[in-house]
């Protein structure tokens, strides 16, 4: 097939796509009702793929000091400066669209991540979160969960 075939082929099925557009609608909302396996595979395939390349960039273990973590389902990604205000977003996407800015995320394992968020720190490595946004939530349970 030559390229002005390509072209021609191609300028084809878009004026049919624009043409019979309530149609092809509905084949594509026929074929995701009937394969949602396969749609749900597809997006954690590829989900996968970018976290496998977050791993490589921003580390593939977990930045708490003391922390060992590095088996990879136990790792998420982490806002340093927590979470911007607005709509929450993925973080995994989050951090591949800021070019995996590594001022702004890093890889922690769940249990530190879930620490930081809820305590404001680490109780088990003891490393403190520095938060710049101004919400701290580990003040009050800093004081009353860990002094028992």
């Amino acid at each position: 097939m030559s390229y002005k075939d390509k072209e021609k082929k191609k300028a084809y099925h878009r004026t049919w796509r624009h043409a019979h557009r309530e149609q092809w609608n509905a084949d594509g909302r026929a074929w995701k009702h009937a394969h949602p396996v396969e749609i749900k595979a597809s997006k954690r395939a590829y989900d996968e793929a970018i976290f496998a390349q977050a791993l490589r960039i921003l580390g593939s273990k977990c930045a708490c000091p003391g922390c060992e973590v590095s088996e990879p389902a136990f790792l998420t990604i982490d806002h340093i400066n927590g979470r911007p205000k607005g709509p929450k977003k993925d973080p995994l996407h989050e951090a591949r669209a800021s070019g995996w800015d590594k001022t702004r995320f890093q890889i922690l394992c769940w249990n530190c991540n879930c620490a930081k968020r809820d305590r404001g720190f680490c109780p088990v490595h003891g490393t403190a979160s520095e938060r710049t946004n101004g919400h701290n939530p580990g003040a009050n349970a800093q004081q009353t969960l860990w002094a028992l």
